[in-house]
């Protein structure tokens, strides 16, 4: 009976042994079907990817960025080859496999490099597997970390790896316009972000199949993506012009004490093409963060909170031709006339039609004429635009309504945004017409108490100067591929007409009235049809601190204009000389007087005093290679004075360079030096201040430097010069001048 019970126990827990055993394989069962459902169903797609990326390398190809050139081919911007220096902590090793010191790194590193030692002594501490040394490294340096290495030993453990960097043979030339490129190679101001798409490319890759060291299992599964490089922009900027604007400008602000700059920009009316866009003050597109603003030294600036530098920073960056905006003041005159012109509102010539009696009420409030105490009395529509007469343009305006100015605004394409592929633009800024009251149609008729941008106001007078016929200002000329070589040219493109041609030849017929007979005289330059508008703008009501903005626009020639150019200057005292014709006119007359020439532009406009004032010149011959008699006889037969530089018996010793170069045209007595050798350091001097000195007085001052003069004008004071005074030059140096009469005109 015992046994038969044991038994039946043993057998019962065997039972249960395999019962749960069998729980337990059908549980294992589920749970490795479970496991591999969810590793197929749920992670199989990021398993495959990360085995495909453990058998897979890819190895990406990056595109070179593309070249920006003005418009006869002169780089602008390029990218040249650079590269990034990083090292391995604790793999660097010699030739033998031995580590080297972190001591010794350290020194070699820090005396190549922009790092000290104590700095690469805490870089080597630190646990990462790679430690960025710097990034776009230039050649010399490259060739120090290489002869280091070498004479060390050392071969493992330092990367050098190929780069790229943006680089800026002119360094601050058209800085506003071109911008600059981040460490990423991408663009972050101007045309370099505007255009970044177009210039940067698209990279390229190689995919190959990797065993677990990463080495190549096969070739025949490679696969292989080309790299679109970047394409290269030729701009419509002529280095030379955008120069010779940005000299005359930086002069005029500093001459000027123009405490917020200024900007130039110089179009041709007929195809938009943007010739020159100058902005000052500029910086150093190589280094665009190295800016000390004036005012502060550079342990003030260096105090500043981060928040303050990067604000005065970007207002430099910024690109005030386009995304700037400002009350245009008089010089918007011109688009009021020529709406009156082309409804048939009023005739240029009719006597009396006007009429400044030094202020004009309206509605409650008297404005008053910029002359009135010398009110302008009874006038035609040309001699209102000659005298620059707000009462005039006042009345101009109640006659054309608000509404219709509206309506010529929009053509105009003053309610866009112009030039949105140069820098960010704005459209101009404009009361609602519903909240158009008599004073606000009051101050609009003459440019003031809105606010546009200079390009929108250039833009809007070429299409004056073009027949009537609106065009889309451009600063892009190709596009070329640099893959296949071939060029996209960008066409002018017209806009629309947006009045005739017969009101557009009356526009420039009274411009040109302007620079004869108005507030434009100090921009006349003999020999050239030139025809513009000065203005003059007060601060807005509320920002006085803003100063005043003296401007001109320019065009030439009248017929078949070519050139239309806008100079502005910026933060100008009310207690100094802030009017455009007197300010921003003659800085606009020095740039005119050397762009028109550089054009081919010619005027058969000639005057006897002219030819007199050219026969009275004489070219400065060529003496060198002649003894220091021989060229000092040859050059006092032609009446100058000479000033010879020799240690040396000057009956034998050679002339090998002369101050002014031969070609010169100089009056009589001028002063020529004569030098030795080419590369000897010459004598110099200080250009004195010859601003309100007659001719007479301002040769004299600069004969007593031993410096020569070259004037432009026949009467009058001296109202400019170049250089300006205070530069330091070479004895025998021209120092251009230009002298005017003490003319009353000034808006």
């Amino acid at each position: 009976m015992k046994k038969k019970s044991k038994k039946k126990n043993e057998n019962i827990w065997c039972n249960l042994r395999l019962v749960l055993i069998g729980i337990i394989v059908t549980l294992g069962f589920f749970i490795v079907v479970g496991h591999l459902m969810i590793l197929q169903f749920i992670k199989g797609k990021d398993l495959a990817e990360k085995a495909y990326n453990q058998q897979v390398k890819k190895q990406i190809i990056s595109p070179n960025r593309g070249t920006i050139y003005d418009a006869k081919g002169e780089i602008l911007a390029q990218s040249i080859p650079v590269d990034t220096v990083s090292l391995n902590p604790g793999k660097v090793t010699y030739s033998n496999n031995k580590k080297v010191p972190d001591e010794i790194i350290a020194k070699g590193i820090s005396e190549i490099f922009n790092i000290t030692y104590d700095e690469m002594i805490e870089k080597l501490s630190m646990k990462r597997s790679v430690i960025i040394i710097e990034k776009k490294v230039e050649k010399d340096k490259i060739d120090k970390l290489n002869s280091w290495m070498s004479e060390n030993s050392i071969t493992a453990g330092i990367n050098i790896d190929e780069d790229s960097k943006r680089y800026y043979p002119y360094n601050d030339m058209a800085s506003n316009l071109i911008g600059f490129c981040g460490t990423d190679n991408n663009g972050q101001t101007g045309i370099e972000e505007r255009l970044n798409d177009v210039l940067t490319g698209t990279a390229g890759k190689v995919v190959r199949t990797t065993d677990l060291r990463g080495n190549a299992i096969s070739d025949e599964d490679e696969q292989y993506v080309a790299s679109e490089n970047g394409s290269n922009i030729y701009l419509t900027i002529d280095a030379t012009i955008q120069s010779i604007a940005e000299k005359y400008l930086e002069q005029a602000v500093n001459e000027n004490t123009s405490s917020t700059g200024g900007n130039v920009i110089i179009m041709n009316p007929q195809t938009g093409e943007i010739l020159a866009m100058a902005s000052y003050p500029d910086y150093d597109l190589n280094s665009p963060s190295s800016y000390l603003p004036t005012g502060y030294t550079e342990e003030e600036w260096n105090s500043l909170e981060a928040e303050t530098k990067t604000s005065s920073l970007l207002s430099l960056w910024k690109n005030k031709v386009v995304s700037g905006t400002y009350e245009p003041g008089s010089t918007f005159k011109l688009i009021t006339a020529a709406v009156a012109l082309e409804e048939g509102l009023v005739k240029t010539d009719t006597p009396g039609e006007f009429f400044c009696s030094g202020s004009y009420q309206v509605a409650d409030k008297e404005i008053s004429c910029w002359r009135s105490k010398q009110p302008h009395g009874a006038q035609s529509l040309k001699e209102a635009l000659c005298n620059s007469c707000n009462p005039a343009f006042m009345q101009l305006g109640q006659r054309v309504t608000a509404k219709t100015l509206y309506k010529y605004y929009q053509a105009f394409g003053l309610f866009d945004s112009v030039g949105s592929d140069i820098a960010r633009a704005y459209p101009g800024t404009f009361f609602k017409l519903d909240e158009m009251g008599p004073v606000e149609l009051a101050t609009a008729s003459f440019g003031q108490r809105f606010e546009i941008s200079p390009l929108q106001l250039i833009t809007a007078v070429s299409a004056i100067c073009n027949d009537g016929i609106l065009v889309e200002p451009r600063i892009v000329k190709e596009i070329e591929n640099t893959d296949s070589g071939s060029k996209e040219v960008l066409e002018t493109k017209e806009v629309r007409q947006v009045i005739s041609k017969q009101t557009a030849d009356t526009m420039k017929s009274m411009m040109q009235a302007v620079v004869t007979e108005g507030t434009g005289k100090r921009v006349a330059i003999e020999g050239f049809s030139i025809g513009g508008k000065s203005g003059t703008s007060e601060p807005p009501v509320g920002r006085e601190a803003d100063g005043y903005v003296a401007s001109f626009i320019a065009i030439s020639p009248i017929e078949n204009t070519q050139v239309v150019t806008l100079v502005a200057l910026h933060g100008l005292s009310e207690n100094a000389n802030h009017q455009g014709g007197q300010v921003a006119g003659p800085t606009a007359r020095k740039i005119l007087s050397e762009v028109l020439p550089y054009l081919g532009i010619t005027s058969s406009l000639s005057t006897a005093s002219e030819q007199n004032d050219e026969e009275l010149l004489i070219n400065v011959p060529d003496v060198s290679n002649l003894t220091f008699n021989e060229a000092t006889i040859k050059l006092q037969e032609l009446g100058f004075n000479v000033k010879s530089n020799t240690t040396g018996d000057p009956n034998t010793s050679v002339v090998k360079d002369q101050v002014p170069k031969f070609g010169t045209a100089l009056k009589e007595d001028a002063v020529i030096c004569l030098y030795e050798t080419e590369n000897e350091e010459k004598p110099k001097t200080q250009v004195p201040n010859l601003k309100e000195m007659t001719a007479s007085q301002a040769m004299n001052a600069l004969r007593a430097q031993n410096l020569n003069i070259k004037v432009d004008g026949t009467k009058g004071k001296v109202v400019s010069q170049d250089p300006i005074m205070e530069t330091v030059v070479e004895e025998g140096t021209v120092i251009n001048v230009v002298i005017n009469d003490d003319a009353i005109y000034s808006q």
